[in-house]
C-alpha cells in the first residue's frame, strides 16, 4: 500500500539479530566474533546450579548453545574452548560480586 512503511524481509529473525541477549563471543582466537543467543542465560543456569568452569562442562555447554544456536560440527572443539574461557571469566566476575 502506498506510503506503509514495511520492514525488510528477514530483519531481527535470524541468529538473535535485533535481540538484546546475543553475546558476541570470539571462537577461533582471531579477533573474528559470532554471536551466541541466550548465552548468559546458560551461564547463569550454570553458575546457580554451583557448576565450576573446568574442561568436563564442555561438552554440556557446546549442547545448551545449540538449543538457540548454530554451532557447525566441524567448530565444535573451538566453541568449547571458546565458550569454557568465557565461562571461566563469567565465574571469576560473579564470585567478584560483579
Amino acid at each position: 500500500m502506498a506510503g506503509e512503511e514495511r520492514p525488510a524481509w528477514g530483519l531481527g529473525s535470524c541468529c538473535g539479530e535485533g535481540r538484546d541477549d546475543v553475546t558476541q563471543l570470539d571462537i577461533r582466537g582471531d579477533g573474528m566474533t559470532v554471536g551466541i543467543v541466550g548465552l548468559t542465560q546458560v551461564f547463569e543456569q550454570l553458575y546457580v546450579t554451583g557448576l565450576l568452569p573446568d574442561e568436563s562442562l564442555g561438552d554440556k555447554l557446546v549442547t545448551m548453545v545449540k538449543i538457540q544456536n548454530y554451532v557447525p560440527r566441524s567448530a565444535e572443539d573451538a566453541y568449547k574452548a571458546a565458550l569454557l574461557r568465557a565461562y571461566a571469566a563469567f565465574w571469576a566476575r560473579r564470585q567478584r560480586g560483579r
